[in-house]
């Protein structure tokens, strides 16, 4: 190449690459004249001094804060400006054009900056810093105003809502979009093109905050150690107890499904909602399809689905008729949750049958050993051989104590006096034969009744006692030979043995009657009367009664009989929830369900029920309540009205032609994305609140501002 000197002389052929610095040292080498400016320029530098250009680098640093505060305020005081803009403007338009010279709010903002003395940017970094911030100021501002305006009731409220959601990706978008679009400007770009850039930059910046924390998100869960099951089911249980529920009562398949839908959650550290895991425990258990709402028990989310299912249910569109599928396929799973705890086999009048026939059954096995213990002491050879009368007299004792005395059967009365009086001797027989007559007199009823009661109880505490020789012989002071003393043993050991029989027999008797009268369950069943029909006895003792009547009821029928007793309890559940309509056609309501199951309690459950089976009878009613709820704050169409129009509509909608087919598919893809996620994508609802960043809302102030911008004359 060639180098021109300042005096004007050329030196040819140097080699490209050549510094100015070679070239000096080359010229003074030939004894060549060197320009004074070059010799300063070739100078070698000052050694470095890095702690010295650190300190003034700080020294720098602090010297331009109060320059740096005054372009914060000016680019604050634009900033705003620009973004009212898009109200002042249209104002200010038809002020020029009336002939009125206004400038711009913009103008004015930076007149005024330049009025108090606001330092300008002066170079391009500070520009494109300026361009970002007056950018972000705008749509602070915009944000103030419209959490005002979401102050406000009815659409104005609902507007200023959807202005103020998710503020930082604002922010972020406004930064993006007025720093790409400085660079733009600052790089020669034309309006269009610093208009393209800014757009970019907004969709950029407004992406950034959900970028940072799904990055955040994503690193800590590559950081965390995964969990192992069991400390899966640790975390679990405590998220239970939180919610009041007992994890060990959640069956295994419950208990893997918890662990797929919880794992990355639980590994991220997120905070889980612990009342909508139970919910979601208790679905799967049952084997119910659970939906968002139902989990969350949100009155919105609720509210969406029960008016989306009546919806496409009152369409011909089967896509759109998911939700209302779903309640069908809950509804049967219910009813068939019932049947597997024995709805389906349980019957009142089989288990009014099976109490009945125990009670006999005792009854008549008790009256068959009292029966066989009288005839054997009828054998007995003293059978007949007399006794003594004193309970005769302490029959009548306690019938004139009591006011008896007028109402025993005089029958009866002339039987007992004759024995009283000595006309006749009182044989174990006679014992006997008194006691049948004082039953039937007993069941007889009324005044006579109860005295013949009160005569069979004294009979029947009674000792009885041998009449040592009963035939009177008067020894005198005669001297007791051998022979004497063998006939009295003689005499004595007959009646001694029949009374050890009678005793047997009275025992025999005395547990038949202690049977029959042990409780109002045993007496209503031998009344023989309408107390004792089966099926009043099952819904009397079975569905009805106190939980110590229930326990009277187990204890009677024993292990062999509480399935059955169980089987009808549970169908009496069934019918009540279904209104007494076949398992087909049947709607499950969970309100009788669980009114039933209260009415019966806990304690009378207990007595049938193992731990589990309660758990799950009243699983389902929990179940049964999160699918039919409609909580406070709720809005569904109950009436049916609104989604018959709506279904209708659609079928309308597809029929119209040319407009139909093509606005009626995309309808229906956004129903059936609607249903996707509000019958399957439940995890969300096990997730608690988390502060999201969406991109096109926040996008919303910054494009107001950014256009507010474009409104003012460039600097």
């Amino acid at each position: 190449m060639d180098v021109r000197l300042p005096d004007g002389t050329i030196i040819s052929n140097v080699p490209d690459g050549t510094t100015k610095a070679d070239l000096v040292t080359k010229l003074q080498k030939n004894g060549m004249a060197v320009p004074a400016d070059w010799l300063q320029q070739s100078a070698p530098a000052a050694p470095a001094q890095p702690v010295q250009e650190a300190g003034q680098a700080v020294n720098r640093g602090i010297s331009g804060i109060p320059r740096q505060i005054g372009l914060t305020g000016r680019y604050g005081l634009e900033g705003a400006a620009n973004a009212l803009q898009v109200f002042t403007e249209p104002v200010a338009g038809l002020m020029r054009a009336a002939g009125i010279n206004t400038a711009p709010l913009g103008q004015v903002a930076t007149s005024f900056s330049d009025f108090v003395g606001l330092p300008k940017p002066r170079d391009e970094l500070e520009r494109v810093v300026g361009d970002a911030t007056r950018l972000v100021a705008g749509a602070g501002a915009g944000l103030g105003g419209a959490q005002q305006l979401a102050k406000l009731p009815g659409l104005a409220g609902s507007v200023g809502s959807a202005l103020s959601t998710a503020p930082t990706a604002q922010l972020t978008s406004a930064a993006g979009g007025g720093g790409l679009s400085g660079l733009s400007r600052e790089g020669g770009g034309d309006e269009l093109q610093q208009a393209a850039a800014g757009l970019i930059g907004g969709v950029a910046g407004g992406f950034a905050p959900g970028l940072v924390q799904g990055a955040a998100a994503g690193v800590k869960r590559a950081l965390t150690p995964k969990m192992t099951p069991q400390q899966l089911d640790a975390q679990i249980n405590v998220i239970f107890e939180r919610s009041g529920g007992d994890y060990s009562q959640i069956p295994e398949r419950a208990r893997q499904a918890l662990r797929t839908e919880l794992r990355d959650a639980l590994q991220a550290g997120r905070e889980v909602n612990a009342d909508a895991v139970r919910r979601f425990a208790d679905f799967q258990a049952s084997g119910l399809v659970p939906t968002r709402g139902m989990v969350t028990q949100d009155p919105v989310q609720i509210t969406r689905e029960m008016n989306l299912a009546k919806m496409g249910a009152n369409s011909a569109d089967d896509q759109l008729q998911g939700m209302a599928r779903i309640q069908n396929q809950n509804n049967t799973r219910l009813i068939q949750s019932l049947n597997e705890q024995g709805a389906g086999r349980g019957d009142a009048l089989r288990a009014g049958e099976q109490i009945a026939s125990t009670v006999l059954g005792k009854q008549a096995n008790l009256r068959a050993a009292e029966q066989s213990a009288w005839d054997a002491a009828k054998s007995s050879p003293g059978y007949r051989q007399p006794i003594s009368p004193k309970v005769i007299s302490d029959i009548n004792q306690t019938l004139g104590e009591e006011g008896l005395m007028p109402f025993m059967n005089p029958t009866i009365s002339q039987y007992m006096g004759a024995f009283q009086q000595g006309k006749q001797p009182f044989t174990p027989q006679d014992y006997r034969n008194l006691q049948s007559m004082l039953s039937r007199e007993i069941a007889k009823g009324g005044n006579e009744g109860a005295a013949a009661s009160a005569a069979a109880r004294v009979l029947s505490r009674s000792e009885v006692q041998p009449i040592t020789n009963p035939g009177g012989i008067d020894f005198g002071n005669s001297v007791l030979t051998g022979d004497m003393a063998q006939r009295l043993r003689s005499m004595d050991a007959a009646p001694g043995s029949a009374i050890d029989a009678v005793n047997r027999a009275r025992g025999a008797t005395r547990a038949a009657y202690a049977y029959e009268d042990s409780s109002p369950l045993v007496r209503s069943v031998l009344s023989k009367s309408e107390t004792s029909d089966p099926l009043k006895i099952a819904q009397k003792y079975v569905i009805g009664g106190t939980p110590n009547q229930a326990q009277m009821l187990a204890q009677e029928v024993g292990p062999q009989g509480v399935p059955v007793i169980r089987d009808a309890i549970v169908a009496h559940l069934k019918d009540k929830a279904l209104g007494g309509a076949a398992d087909e056609v049947g709607k499950f309501s969970q309100s009788a369900y669980n009114k039933a199951l209260s009415q019966i309690g806990d304690k009378k459950l207990a007595l049938f029920f193992q731990p589990d089976e309660i758990e799950t009878l009243k699983r389902v009613g929990r179940v049964a309540s999160y699918t039919q709820v409609q909580p406070v704050g709720s809005a569904v169409n109950n009436s049916n009205s609104g989604a018959l129009l709506l279904g209708r509509g659609l079928d309308m909608l597809r029929n119209v032609p040319v407009v139909g087919p093509m606005v009626n598919p995309a309808v229906q893809n956004v129903r059936a994305t609607i249903q996707q996620r509000a019958a399957e994508n439940v995890t969300p609802g096990l997730l608690g609140p988390v502060q999201r960043e969406p991109v096109m809302r926040g996008l919303l102030n910054p494009a107001i501002a950014y256009t507010g911008g474009l409104l003012a004359p460039p600097p």
